[in-house]
């Protein structure tokens, strides 16, 4: 606390996803321990726009890029672990990664202000890009913003666009990156690519030409190699 204000302000706010105590849920991603804010409550709303504007009265940005929003996670369910309940282990799982709900992922029994995390969770991304939370940039730019999302639900594509993830370097993951694209249209999000090149290990000059050359034909064009 007192070293990074989204952080502060969200905890004097309650806006975080809250583990089976009532405190914030404290998972593992990139910068290290990670709280999660819960787009479901009314507060977070304001906040996220509050520190949209902090930070685009910075550095003017005209878009944002929506990532690790399934929520991800690097430890499995919290750094605390997860209560032994029927949402964490429920009758029937479903082929998820790892064979539990809580794999890669938040505790499926951590609460957020319309229900448990267990019925909101493929929502999560979505939620994130819906107003008033994805409407944050429009309210502060005055113009419509530009929109990516890694985590999608039906109707996303009213509000955001999508890239495929993090695709390896190889004309295997540029084959299957037309299917992709061409298959979320049909879900309804109409500005999709994939990571020209190839995202993961080292791409060649061959391969980072042809894919360019399809990349144009994506509606959503971009080398992130």
């Amino acid at each position: 606390p007192g070293t990074y204000k989204p952080y502060d302000e969200g905890l004097r706010r309650g806006v975080f996803i809250r583990n089976a105590t009532g405190q914030p849920l404290v998972g593992k991603v990139w910068p290290g321990p990670t709280v999660f804010p819960d787009f479901t409550n009314p507060e977070t709303h304001e906040w996220w726009h509050d520190m949209v504007k902090d930070f685009h009265d910075r550095v003017p940005f005209d878009g944002m890029w929506l990532d690790m929003n399934e929520p991800s996670n690097f430890v499995e369910g919290s750094q605390d672990g997860c209560p032994n309940n029927n949402l964490e282990h429920p009758p029937y799982v479903p082929g998820v990664f790892g064979g539990r709900l809580q794999a890669g992922t938040i505790c499926a029994s951590s609460q957020q202000y319309l229900s448990s995390h267990y019925n909101l969770h493929s929502l999560y991304g979505l939620s994130e890009a819906t107003p008033p939370i994805g409407s944050a940039l429009l309210r502060v730019r005055g113009k419509r913003p530009f929109i990516i999302s890694r985590s999608t639900f039906a109707g996303h594509g009213r509000y955001a666009g999508h890239w495929t993830g993090d695709v390896g370097s190889d004309w295997q993951q540029l084959y299957y990156s037309i299917p992709e694209v061409l298959l979320f249209n049909l879900f309804g999000v109409p500005l999709v690519g994939a990571d020209i090149c190839g995202f993961l290990g080292d791409t060649s000059e061959e391969l980072c030409v042809r894919w360019t050359q399809l990349g144009a034909f994506y509606p959503f064009m971009r080398n992130h190699n």
